[in-house]
């Protein structure tokens, strides 16, 4: 289960490796302990895809990334790094990235109030860029709050629908990457009908991208995720492979026997069994790759360029990843 490279995406070497540096400088505030927390999962990596996407949109204009472009990657990473912080103590996450969480090295009050810096981090450097930009992220961050509460509100209720999880992970995770390739058209001054197009694609492959996510969650081992498998099911978050799992007789009554309750890691295990055993794995990969002809279909009307060809490959990159994932379990 790999990742596709995201230096298939029109974004440089160099321009990463700007972007990087520059993210490590923009939370560093000479305070060593300070410094160490906020800094703890920047170091730890990450695959940097809101970013990446903020640069390849801006790269349709032709030019490197601007300063402009490189901030706002920046500020849309650090909501994304914050809200990892905050996931991690509302889920009692022991690690993250292969590493501890913040909250299990320094504590759920450190791991919070270092969440919020990073959040007023990113506010301040939206601002630096305009007041459009600096409403859009303020407009994003509502979004990611509300798509965050109303999972919360559904936990383990066996009823959640199938529309109620796409609005929640609509809010949660698509509009973040709607944001980055908006903030990347804006700040290379594309057309408004490139900026809308870029936006509605990252609205599509954000659905694509938790979809993996959650089917990665039943499916890979620690070492593939960089934290404990299951742990949506242990805390009755119920994602597309459950909802689809809970639809097939074959299991649903079983399924359904495990589920509405805190699970032990034993009775994680039966669950992801079931659900493997069970077509919600297949019938996820189906709804992914709607969304994902969806992304390419947004922005055909931009042409056939190497950065339409890029995003398009990134989006079904993801799916085939998916589906090689989906086949493994019936062999």
């Amino acid at each position: 289960m790999t990742s596709p490279d995201l230096f298939t995406l029109p974004a440089s070497e160099a321009e990463l490796a700007t972007l990087e540096e520059q993210l490590r400088i923009a939370v560093v505030r000479g305070d060593p302990f300070l410094d160490d927390v906020v800094t703890h999962l920047i170091i730890a990596g990450g695959k940097r895809i809101r970013p990446a996407l903020a640069l390849a949109s801006a790269s349709l204009g032709g030019s490197p990334a601007s300063t402009d472009t490189i901030q706002g990657g920046i500020a849309v990473e650090l909501v994304h790094l914050a809200s990892l912080y905050h996931d991690d103590v509302m889920d009692e996450a022991l690690i993250r990235r292969q590493v501890p969480s913040v909250n299990a090295r320094w504590g759920n009050l450190v791991a919070i109030v270092a969440g919020d810096f990073l959040l007023a981090r990113s506010a301040e450097i939206a601002a630096s860029l305009g007041a459009e930009i600096g409403g859009l992220l303020a407009a994003t961050l509502a979004r990611l709050c509300q798509g965050q509460i109303a999972e919360t509100r559904s936990s383990f209720q066996i009823g959640r629908t199938e529309d109620d999880y796409l609005r929640s992970i609509s809010d949660k995770t698509s509009s973040l990457m709607a944001t980055a390739c908006r903030i990347g058209s804006m700040t290379a001054h594309l057309p408004s009908e490139e900026i809308e197009a870029l936006t509605a694609f990252g609205e599509c492959f954000g659905v694509v991208f938790q979809i993996r996510d959650d089917v990665r969650d039943v499916l890979a081992s620690e070492q593939e995720l960089g934290k404990i498998p299951g742990q949506d099911l242990a805390e009755g978050i119920y994602t597309l492979p459950v909802l689809r799992a809970l639809g097939d007789p074959g299991v649903a009554q079983e399924l359904r026997g495990l589920l509405g309750r805190p699970l032990s890691p034993a009775e994680v295990e039966v669950a992801r069994g079931l659900i493997m055993a069970s077509n919600g794995i297949s019938a996820s990969v189906s709804v992914a790759r709607q969304y994902a002809e969806d992304a390419a279909t947004a922005v055909q009307l931009l042409g056939d360029g190497p950065v339409v060809k890029s995003l398009t490959a990134l989006s079904f990159g993801l799916l085939e990843d998916l589906e090689r994932s989906a086949s493994s379990l019936a062999h």
